[in-house]
């Protein structure tokens, strides 16, 4: 193993929650928002010790069910950032209730608001703009192959923003071609396979060296092979549902040896796994269909 997965939770984490890699979170704030993240403030800072205790208890149960994100305020707003792998239900409505639930959280906020002509708070006046990075391992939208899309508050009858930029809330879809700067690509060949090109910044290349496996300290090793284990325990029972939702008939298919076809029903459930996000690898132990075949359904 070169590197761990740099969407695993404890890559995810230690490149951009830790606090001697503020540089590389704001470099993801920079090339996907143009925003200079000054004097960054990182919650709930990357720490070991914290998945050490998690793997205590109940391994597969909890570490399943450990949440890929990162939560950050600088000087001029915050920051929110969700790695989601799978497509999961309700995922619209969760990457817009965190953003909100932050803007929110920053109402009379003691020490940050105005005071009027009279010393008295202007309670609205703490509240900061927010932007919120979601990078998805499948394609979320299906009408076209960019890569990146950013919803601000606008109004689409007369093509006018909100005259305040206070909540942008991106998506980036690891599997799409079209990506608007050179940076951003950077940033899908990092996340999709943790290795960078030569020309890469310096900040996304530091990010491909922290999650090379000999970099890893005995125990940050120990957890994320464990942390792998969770996910593919938690991907096997996605799979199930995924398949029982699709068609039980492929698993007699796959004995009988009746797969075949372009339009084959494997072909149709594979294609319909990769858009979900599921691995190559996955795709082929629950189709029945070889590597190549799975990999030419990529192109």
């Amino acid at each position: 193993m070169k590197r761990i997965s740099p969407t695993n939770d404890l890559a995810f984490k230690k490149v951009l929650a830790s606090e001697e890699n503020k540089d590389i979170l704001a470099g993801l704030i920079n090339d996907f928002f143009d925003v200079d993240a000054e004097e960054i403030v990182i919650e709930n800072p990357y720490s070991i010790n914290a998945y050490i205790e998690q793997i205590k208890g109940d391994e597969a149960v909890v570490l399943r069910h450990t949440l890929r994100d990162v939560a950050a305020s600088f000087k001029t707003a915050d920051f929110v950032s969700e790695l989601q792998v799978n497509k999961v239900r309700y995922f619209d409505e969760r990457t817009l209730y965190y953003p909100f639930d932050r803007y929110c959280k920053n109402y009379d906020k003691t020490g940050a608001m105005v005071m009027d002509a009279e010393g008295k708070p202007l309670r609205y006046s703490s509240l900061r703009p927010v932007f919120a990075l979601n990078v998805l391992g499948y394609s979320h939208f299906k009408e076209d192959e960019d890569a990146l899309r950013i919803f601000e508050l606008y109004d689409p009858v007369r093509h006018k923003r909100f005259n305040k930029e206070l909540l942008r809330i991106g998506y980036f879809e690891l599997p799409k071609p079209n990506v608007e700067t050179a940076n951003q690509k950077h940033w899908r060949d990092y996340f999709k396979t943790g290795e960078v090109s030569g020309d890469a910044p310096d900040y996304i290349k530091k990010a491909s060296w922290i999650i090379d496996y000999a970099n890893l300290g005995k125990e940050e090793r120990e957890v994320a092979l464990a942390l792998e284990k969770g996910q593919a325990i938690y991907e096997a029972e996605i799979v199930s549902s995924f398949l029982d939702g699709k068609d039980e008939g492929i698993i007699e298919g796959k004995a009988e040896g009746i797969i075949e076809g372009e339009n084959g029903k494997a072909v149709e459930i594979a294609k319909s796994m990769l858009a979900d996000g599921f691995k190559p690898d996955v795709v082929v132990k629950h189709t029945g269909l070889l590597l190549a075949q799975v990999n030419t359904l990529l192109i």
